[in-house]
């Protein structure tokens, strides 16, 4: 058996993205879904030994592994090829579920010399341990950490390592998951990929990839330091993003959709936005970065007068607004230089639903947004790659209109898990669950979904979801201060019959991965308040009965119910915590929120 592990393991989104081509199967997963670290960093083993569990593979009869990567620099990066150890030792010292905690305790250990000492004296010597294996003959880099890990968990396997440009691997998974047809302009944009670039555009054409042109960034932004952290932003439209994130009080590289959400509530119309203008341009098809007026306009010190003079929403107002008209523009200048209006988009920056509403609105209706459009999916074109390059016989790939690529749970794993809780109850509706979680939300109840396999990507799509009755005003206040814990401001998603499409909306496609937002038909919007944010806009996943038949059952009963085909659908997590993955998770998330009802895998789960 040979197998295709695309794997982003160093920065934010760990994540493994894997092809079997015998069985003609994909699997992809984050490392954070198993570790619950948000954004977790360390390298995906977790990750690889859920896909061996899920696909019941015998590591022993894999032969081959050709193991991809989506960083060209890493190529050549000297790694400690302990490095994985390293971070495995210190969440053991610290034994913290989450990341909130596991941080609060690394800082303290760093600071306090005392505790230090002691906790090395109660790990028994594992310390010790520790700092023998960093001076062991590990660290000569005696080869590949992918190497090393893998052939840990495939011991006859022969490991071929392969690595791919980062902006590359983002547009290939963009083309790979596209519904159109052949001539497409596929669009990266993030904060930073290789050797500076933040963005690249290709021309797919018959199988072939045309680079068109390319954007970089030429040095760090600014650097945060204190004694024992230190962070630094990209120079980049997307670095800039994470920056003002940063700077607006919410955390980076997880936070920008808040600073998106809050910006609705603000006005663009101020310096800021004039200023964000001095700071780039377009040039030769290319994004020109203005390094020095980014450093006098937004240096840390005249940021933070800025946020004494003008309000928080109106500085969010700024940099959305910047980002999608800049944006706008340099993407009808690439149409221009083509001629295609095809377009696949993909990258960090595309996380934006607004400005991906304002491409599809003023400029093309023929757009695609990957479902993982963030690093985790880099992995993913990775994969691709590895496997475009040795195969011909890559078009099945294409056949996968959904990103239910995780996990699954039988129920007699999951009813195993519930027989020892004894704080809920649970009653099996094996055939009519669906309709039953619409007359319980329809009734003003809170549920959460847990069935099927776990999407791909950071949006839940009715699998792992938080459900609710869009046509009530408060609900949205009830989750957002019970249940997510999030800023009020902050709107929830819809899921939508397809066939509710043209009734609710004058302008839309059938996005089915809630990556793009749409504006609400205005007699709608008192109707079903909870579906759509102050600015109009609904973020919206509309769901064909060929790719979720159990949902879509849902969605319907609903309708049947309410007149109304729409549910609110946010991630099923506790804040803080990341997208549940085991039913252990699941049942841990529902007892400790205010959550009504869960229905997983036909059962109904309520409180004692």
């Amino acid at each position: 058996m040979e197998l295709y592990i695309g794997i982003n393991f160093l920065g934010h989104d760990t994540a493994i993205f894997v092809i079997n081509p015998s069985q003609k199967s994909v699997f992809a997963i984050s490392t954070e879904r198993l570790t619950r670290f948000k954004h977790d960093t360390i390298f995906p083993v977790k990750a690889i030994e859920k896909y061996l569990e899920q696909a019941k593979i015998d590591p022993s009869t894999v032969i081959k592994i050709v193991c991809s990567n989506p960083r060209l620099e890493h190529e050549s990066l000297k790694l400690f090829a302990n490095e994985y150890e390293r971070s495995v030792f210190y969440r053991t010292l610290f034994n913290e579920p989450y990341l909130k905690g596991f941080l609060a305790k690394q800082k303290r250990f760093k600071q306090m010399a005392k505790w230090r000492q002691s906790l090395y004296l109660l790990m028994k010597g594992q310390w010790r341990k520790q700092r023998q294996l960093e001076k062991s003959t590990l660290t000569a880099y005696q080869f590949e950490i992918q190497k090393r890990l893998l052939s840990a968990q495939f011991p006859n396997a022969e490991i071929e390592v392969k690595y791919f440009d980062h902006e590359y691997c983002h547009a290939v998974s963009g083309f790979m998951g596209s519904p159109m047809t052949n001539d497409q302009l596929l669009i990266t944009m993030d904060a930073q990929g290789d050797h500076n670039l933040f963005s690249s555009v290709y021309k797919y054409h018959e199988g072939n990839f045309e680079l068109i042109t390319q954007s970089a960034s030429p040095k760090k932004l600014f650097t945060f330091s204190g004694k024992y952290t230190q962070i630094q932003y990209e120079s980049s439209i997307g670095g800039l993003y994470t920056y003002f994130t940063h700077m607006l009080g919410y955390a980076p590289n997880a936070d920008e959709g808040k600073v998106e959400a809050l910006a609705a509530f603000g006005s663009y119309d101020n310096p800021i936005y004039h200023q964000l203008w001095e700071c780039f341009s377009i040039q030769n098809h290319q994004i020109k970065v203005h390094q020095e007026k980014i450093e006098l306009y937004f240096s840390i010190d005249v940021f933070d007068a800025l946020l004494t003079t003008i309000k928080k929403e109106d500085i969010a107002a700024a940099i959305q607004k910047f980002l999608e008209n800049f944006v706008l523009q340099y993407v009808q200048d690439l149409i221009n230089l083509t001629g295609i209006k095809r377009l696949c988009l993909s990258g960090g920056v595309f996380a934006n639903v607004i400005l991906n509403m304002r491409i599809f609105e003023e400029i093309t209706p023929e757009i695609h947004i990957v479902p993982a459009m963030t690093d985790e999916g880099t992995a993913e074109g990775a994969a691709y790659l590895a496997y475009m390059a040795d195969e011909q016989d890559w078009q099945w790939l294409k056949a996968f209109s959904m990103p239910y690529f995780g996990s699954a749970y039988s129920q007699q794993t999951v009813e195993s898990v519930l027989k020892k809780c004894a704080a809920v109850k649970y009653f099996k509706h094996e055939n009519d669950w669906p309709e039953m979680a619409a007359k319980l939300v329809a009734e003003g109840q809170i549920g959460a979904l847990f069935h099927g396999r776990m999407e791909w990507g950071p949006r839940a799509l009715g699998n792992r979801s938080i459900i609710a009755d869009c046509r009530d005003e408060q609900i949205t206040k009830k989750i957002n201060g019970s249940i997510k814990n999030r800023p009020l401001f902050q709107p929830f998603c819809p899921s939508i019959l397809l066939e509710e499409r043209e009734r609710l909306f004058d302008r839309s496609y059938p996005n089915k991965h809630m990556t793009c937002a749409f504006k609400m038909k205005s007699e709608f919007r008192s109707q079903i308040p909870a579906a759509v944010h102050i600015d109009g806009t609904a973020r919206a996943q509309f769901v064909d009965q060929n790719d979720n038949p159990n949902y879509y059952r849902y969605l319907s009963a609903l309708k049947a119910i309410t007149g109304f085909g729409v549910s609110i659908n946010t991630s099923f997590n506790k804040h803080g915590r990341t997208i549940v993955e085991t039913p252990e998770d699941a049942l841990r998330d529902f007892l400790d929120t205010n959550l009504d009802f869960m229905m997983i895998e036909g059962f109904l789960v309520q409180k004692v």
